[in-house]
């Protein structure tokens, strides 16, 4: 983070009340899902000195429902074998006071959730250069995920299953998006995910085989980043409807237009990312960032880590 940033984290970090958990300290609370709570908490690294985390913590009613500490036990342990600049690193398991916690990497630049929220609040377009960026930075974490090995050197054959703008972390030192939250990971190695026939993930980002409740692929990753690629530099979602039936039927059925003034080159990118059927998208998550970066670098939207973190903080200090 730059000198502004880290400085304000750090201050923050200063004022922790006295709320203590183990051998943190909880400064406040970042948000919640369904199974857990996220905390900016402060630790010792590991010179002693103090830096910030998340702490995800386990809900008490979820700590003894057997399924929703599998499903955190599967996340923990497939964080733990996962080291990538495009993911969000794992500090530490644990539990106390008979709830499981997570320490994981704090990156201050926030979701993307949110960094889109600013943007349209403050009515500016999501400039395409970040745009890029953001979708490169993921699909090399998630190249990486895809291609993960355990200790043995077994492929452990994982699938994400949630992508979506909250699960997509934005660090500022140095400027770069981050996967995140690997909740519902299914592994055909360590187990985890939800099981056949139920669909997590939200709405708007399920792929056809989602919809249908049919097992999980990569191929399904790439659709959901295809989405999110579609919103950030359309404004708009490739699958939307009146309500969610309608969603999901346009999902199933693999419609979505593009506007007129769409370049050739990212329509065929879109149409493949997007392909109803899993095996006419792109091979890999390193096939699909190469032609983005390919599209970069022929539009002259390349951009620089710096330029990308003055941008990120420079919306969000607006908050």
């Amino acid at each position: 983070m730059t000198g502004a940033c880290r400085e304000r984290t750090m201050n923050e970090l200063g004022e922790v009340s006295s709320r203590r958990f183990g051998s943190y300290s909880l400064v406040r609370k970042l948000g919640e899902g369904g199974m857990a709570e996220v905390y900016l908490a402060s630790g010792l690294d590991a010179r002693g000195e103090l830096m910030p985390v998340a702490l995800k913590v386990m809900k008490p009613f979820s700590s003894g429902d057997l399924d929703a500490a599998d499903l955190f036990a599967t996340e923990a342990d497939v964080m733990s074998l996962l080291r990538h600049p495009n993911l969000v690193q794992l500090y530490e398991v644990g539990k106390h006071a008979g709830r499981l916690f997570l320490a994981i990497e704090y990156l201050p630049g926030g979701d993307l959730e949110t960094l889109s929220a600013a943007l349209r609040r403050q009515n500016r377009p999501f400039p395409p250069s970040i745009a890029l960026q953001i979708g490169i930075d993921l699909l090399k974490g998630l190249a990486y995920v895809h291609q993960a090995q355990g200790v043995t050197g077994t492929s452990l054959n994982l699938v994400h299953g949630d992508i979506n703008p909250s699960n997509i972390f934005l660090g500022l030192e140095p400027g770069r998006a981050k996967l995140g939250d690997f909740g519902v990971v299914s592994s055909d190695v360590l187990g985890g995910g939800l099981p056949e026939g139920v669909a997590a993930g939200k709405l708007h980002y399920l792929s056809p085989e989602q919809v249908a409740g049919k097992p999980l692929s990569p191929a399904s990753d790439i659709f959901a980043v295809g989405v999110v690629m579609f919103e950030l530099l359309l404004g708009m979602r490739p699958f939307d409807g009146r309500d969610q039936a309608e969603i999901l039927e346009r999902i199933t059925a693999g419609r979505f237009e593009h506007p007129g003034n769409l370049s050739r080159h990212m329509a065929e990118i879109f149409d493949r990312a997007l392909a109803r059927n899993p095996k006419s998208r792109f091979p890999s998550a390193g096939a699909f960032a190469g032609e983005l970066l390919r599209y970069q670098l022929d539009s002259d939207l390349q951009l620089r880590e710096e330029d990308f973190s003055l941008f990120v903080q420079e919306v969000i200090g607006q908050l």
